[in-house]
């Protein structure tokens, strides 16, 4: 809850200025040497500010070589290694420029930053006291005084600096909130709640140091104390979500869920309270809603107070899809999700959600204008190029499919799943486009990547066998499908149809009739009839042909076998 407001480093600028060469003393030299030691000193103030730091430091070198005891060269070549982690060259320099010119603040700061790097935390401190005697009206260098303390476990004295600090400069509460930190590592309980009324007596609208005290009596087992706090800020805010948010913990603390979520209610229904502090509420409630009933209810509750309360926020709508698509539904999800990219089209998480639904619901005329939106808002991301690809495949748009597989290929990076997605998709798209040589190349590419996928290894060797070529080929991928998924009544209805194409009808038909046993469905049905049919079980094979047809799918030469009670090939 309190933290340090104060950093280490108080400098407003970090390296002399090139346009400073001039100024600068090389007493002792010739002026020969004077203007070698411009030219190479300006020249590397120009290396350091493009970033090239070893010409820079080259640069400055050949300046030492001609002024030894330079502080302003020492200064920039101290700054490049400390920049490069170089801690024991930079203090060298640090500590040499220094002591040169002991009342140039940006000597002294670097030669603290270099102590600091070293862990020198009581010698960084003895510089920055002889700044404050240089400079007593700079708070940035008592602030970074109390730092040094602090990091050297000094912590009286570090109390002690911001004691100094604000009876010099005023009450802040950024310094009172260090003193506080400091005095938990004190374990000096009454002057922590001394402090934090002092910082309520001088702010008194402020409801956050209410809370900051509340949460102070709870760390040290003083709820009564607590209670009270909140009770006097409610007095002056009582809609202020914040304190709400901070009466929710303090319940949770004490397993009082009824209470808590009353105050969860409260702080939600203010529209003052940000939106990302209800987003990461609600996201701490997504896991935890699969494991108690009344956290999910408690969810759905404020889920539907923040859609009301901030009905424009595409972030909401998001969430609340989230959470409809955990509870697998997915329409009312698809549905939300849409409504936030209607606020905001900038999300690509929020895209490829509502991509991802409208693909699971086979909507696909939507995806298709979705995916295209998304293609042209996010044109190096690869997953809308898929989906467009996807819809249009179905909705046989081939073509169009093919240009989208083919375009979303080049933004596929380290993500071999995609990857063999995409070209298992382009595989199907060409095979229904009739181009079956690329078809054969895609899925191909797709097999590189995974040898052993079952699915494309069936669709392959199934569309082989439809065009009655390298059966060969088609018979070895089929076989390692149904070895890796023995019972998979495709993979068997694919086995056994290469084995008809080869005219090995006996095989055929054992396979066939394992397919069926699992389920005689459309292909399946009027597969095991054309085999039996080969196998002069005419009457068994009709009977097939009709349960295919009954199932509403088949090929389209079933109702003519149907109607002449025979097989044409």
């Amino acid at each position: 809850m309190v933290i340090f407001a104060f950093s280490c480093k108080s400098k407003k600028g970090t390296s002399t200025s090139s346009k400073e060469a001039s100024n600068i003393s090389t007493k002792g030299i010739s002026e020969e040497n004077q203007t070698k030691f411009s030219f190479y000193f300006i020249d590397g103030c120009k290396e350091r500010m493009k970033g090239n730091i070893e010409l820079a430091e080259n640069a400055f070198k050949e300046c030492l070589k001609i002024d030894p005891s330079s502080p302003a060269v020492k200064y920039e070549l101290g700054n490049i290694y400390r920049f490069n982690g170089l801690y024991d060259n930079a203090l060298k320099y640090g500590k040499e420029c220094a002591n040169a010119d002991p009342k140039n603040e940006w000597y002294q700061l670097l030669y603290i930053d270099c102590l600091h790097n070293k862990r020198q935390f009581a010698q960084a401190a003895e510089v920055y006291t002889r700044l404050i005697k240089n400079y007593p009206n700079r708070s940035e260098f008592y602030e970074g005084l109390a730092a040094e303390y602090m990091y050297g476990g000094n912590y009286e004295k570090s109390f002690k600096t911001f004691d100094d600090i604000e009876k010099k400069f005023g009450q802040n509460e950024a310094f009172t909130l260090n003193k506080i930190k400091l005095l938990k590592q004190l374990k000096k309980t009454a002057e922590i709640e001394a402090e934090f009324k002092k910082l309520i007596a001088a702010n008194p609208s402020e409801i956050r140091y209410y809370t900051y005290l509340s949460e102070f009596y709870q760390e040290t087992n003083q709820n009564e104390k607590a209670m009270g706090n909140y009770q006097a800020a409610l007095k002056l805010d009582s809609k202020n979500p914040i304190l709400h948010l901070a009466l929710a913990d303090y319940y949770k603390s004490l397993n009082d869920n009824a209470n808590m979520f009353k105050e969860l209610e409260i702080a939600f229904e203010s529209s003052d309270l940000e939106v990302e502090t209800k987003l990461k509420i609600l996201a701490s409630y997504y896991e935890l809603s699969e494991l108690n009933a009344d956290y999910k209810k408690q969810a759905d509750e404020l889920c539907d107070i923040a859609l009301r309360v901030n009905s424009n926020s595409a972030e909401v709508h998001s969430i609340k899809a989230d959470f409809l698509l955990k509870d697998k539904k997915v329409k009312e999800a698809r549905d939300e999700y849409e409504l936030a990219i209607i606020l905001d089209k900038s999300s690509y998480n929020i895209w490829t959600q509502l991509m991802g639904t409208e693909a699971e619901l086979g909507e696909y005329k939507s995806l298709e204008a979705h995916s295209f939106e998304a293609m042209e808002l996010f044109p190096n991301q690869p997953l809308p190029y898929f989906f467009n690809g996807i819809s249009n495949t179905t909705l046989k748009n081939y073509t169009k499919a093919i240009e989208s597989f083919t375009d979303g290929l080049e933004f596929v990076y380290n993500n071999n799943l995609l990857l063999i997605d995409f070209y298992s998709s382009l595989g199907e798209a060409y095979n229904s486009n009739k181009q079956y040589e690329k078809s054969d190349k895609a899925f191909d590419d797709a097999l590189k990547i995974d040898p052993d996928n079952a699915s494309i290894l069936n669709n392959y060797a199934y569309y082989l066998s439809l065009r009655k070529e390298k059966l060969e080929k088609a018979e070895k991928f089929s076989r390692r499908s149904n070895e890796l998924y023995p019972n998979n009544r495709s993979y068997l209805d694919t086995y056994g149809w290469i084995l008809y194409q080869q005219g090995k009808y006996k095989e055929a038909e054992v396979w066939l009739a394992r397919a069926v046993k699992i389920g005689s469905k459309s292909a399946i049905a009027e597969h095991y009839g054309d085999v039996l049919y080969k196998l002069d079980r005419k009457e068994e094979a009709l009977k097939y042909w009709m349960d295919a047809k009954e199932d509403g799918a088949g090929s389209e030469f079933l109702d003519k076998k149907i109607a002449e009670k025979k097989l044409n090939d």
